[in-house]
């Protein structure tokens, strides 16, 4: 029978263990980061979504009806979006009444006021506008224009 000899049978040392959770904790960092950047993309794609959509059935509900589906006046959207205003646009903006127009499904617009978390439209542009805006790479976007 062979003679095992147990003193050079040397098991794994702490310092390989600390090195590789180092070393994990690193690589699940830069994961998690790029999670975020997709969930900013992801974000911002939803909004383009929501607005061509909903621009897509204003001019169709301006084409039956002959005016734009709105409801209450938003008054100083100059100062709360800033640059991205239209320069076609007048200052002139309204929530979209939503309940106007058929087969609607939004990401973004739940239609609570007092959170920005609406949708308004300029009356003479037509252009849409997400009032709370998205992030996306540290820039906050309120229309589709990146």
């Amino acid at each position: 029978m062979k003679k095992i000899n147990l003193k050079n049978n040397r098991g794994i040392t702490i310092i390989p263990i600390i090195v590789m959770i180092i070393v994990i904790v690193f690589l699940t960092s830069i994961v998690v980061t790029r999670i975020d950047i997709g969930t900013d993309i992801r974000n911002y794609n939803y909004m383009r979504a929501d607005i061509e959509l909903l621009e897509s059935k204003i001019m169709a509900y301006y084409n039956e009806n002959g005016d734009i589906p709105v409801g209450e006046k938003i008054d100083d959207v100059q100062s709360l979006i800033g640059e991205e205003i239209n320069s076609r646009d007048n200052n002139e903006y309204y929530i979209i009444d939503i309940s106007k127009l058929y087969n609607i499904t939004l990401n973004f617009g739940g239609g609570d006021l007092s959170n920005k978390d609406i949708y308004i439209v300029n009356e003479q542009s037509h252009k849409v506008y997400y009032l709370k805006g998205v992030v996306y790479e540290n820039e906050i976007y309120y229309t589709d224009s990146l």
